[in-house]
């Protein structure tokens, strides 16, 4: 065992020490929470599980949308031969973090010719349409749902509504500016970053330009459209499976309205964003924290939730993805190192 390893398993029981000791000293009702996961309806639980697979289809054929133009005429490949890679690529991301993101595109780029790189434009892309078509269902909800009003801060869920549908007229604004000046926005936001560090504003031009290449890959309206389309149906298809879950617990998740389920994503989408430092799981902590000080859950049913609903959004995909790994004859550590070599490579 190198160096490295030693101290990150050194961390990860330290870690997990203070974990334990916090939840001795907090008088966490082990049984309670036992008993909270035996108590969900398990047909449910499938039901979510399926519903998270259903939107793996939709994924494939975004990319297909956005890669299409830059396939050379007559290439056979079809949307649906790219499911494969999008199980792949989430279930590397389930098991090994953050750099399983490179598997999707590195896997793309295998199946239809195209370079990693213009993968990777592609994956930014994708990002603002997800982060897009989240942002509009989160905002609506915030500012249309008059049951919010019987919460805690409801005043500042509105503000808070006001504030997103304003950030994504504004980066929808800048997704247009890209795609129809992009030299001129990168070397003005290298100029501005630059002020600051001359290397990360050499280094925002460049993402700004790669993902100015990645927005090339829309040459029309109609494309435009069905990228979106497919990106709000999505999220529709995260947001049931959200809906689902809560469902299987008892009383009080149980009898969770639309609006607080949708609010309750938000935290959760927002908790995968920003992870805690080192150790992740920030999904999970908002999400528990919601339901405890928003909806008055009970900690030990809050925290059984919590994981339930992370297990089901975001490792779930890992059978499946196995299974399809097996079937297309990939390694997904071998894949993720190809393409960490591939990306220091460029």
């Amino acid at each position: 065992m190198n160096v490295r390893k030693l101290v990150t398993w050194s961390a990860v029981l330290a870690l997990v020490a203070v974990l334990l000791w916090k939840l001795h000293t907090s008088h966490f009702d082990w049984l309670g929470f036992w008993h909270a996961c035996r108590s969900v309806n398990t047909p449910l639980l499938l039901l979510a599980v399926v519903i998270i697979y259903a939107g793996f289809p939709l994924r494939a054929a975004r990319w297909m949308l956005l890669v299409r133009p830059s396939l050379p005429p007559g290439t056979p490949v079809r949307w649906y031969q790219l499911i494969g890679s999008q199980y792949i690529g989430f279930a590397a991301l389930a098991a090994l973090g953050r750099i399983g993101e490179l598997v999707r595109p590195y896997l793309v780029g295998k199946r239809t010719g195209l370079s990693f790189p213009s993968q990777i434009a592609v994956v930014a892309v994708e990002r603002i349409f997800d982060l897009g078509a989240f942002a509009l269902i989160f905002s609506l909800n915030l500012l249309l749902s008059p049951q919010l009003n019987s919460l805690p801060y409801h005043e500042r869920f509105r503000q808070m509504g006001y504030v997103v549908a304003a950030l994504t007229a504004v980066l929808i604004a800048f997704v247009v500016a890209v795609r129809l000046a992009g030299p001129r926005v990168a070397s003005t936001a290298q100029s501005l970053v630059g002020r600051f560090s001359a290397k990360a504003g050499e280094a925002v031009r460049e993402k700004i330009l790669a993902f100015r290449d990645g927005l090339r890959t829309i040459d029309n309206t109609r494309d435009f459209v069905l990228a979106a389309v497919y990106s709000l149906l999505l999220w529709v298809t995260i947001a049931a499976a959200y809906i689902v879950v809560m469902r299987a617990f008892p009383s009080p998740v149980h009898n969770m309205t639309v609006a607080y389920v949708l609010l309750l994503m938000g935290f959760s989408v927002v908790g995968s964003i920003v992870q805690l430092p080192g150790i992740g799981g920030g999904a999970q902590a908002l999400t528990i924290g919601a339901l405890t000080l928003l909806f008055s859950v009970p900690k030990e049913l809050a925290s059984s939730a919590g994981l339930i609903l992370w297990v089901i959004t975001t490792m779930s995909v890992l059978p499946i993805g196995l299974v399809f790994a097996q079937v297309e004859h990939v390694s997904l550590r071998g894949v993720t190192e190809a393409s960490e070599e591939v990306a220091a490579a460029r």
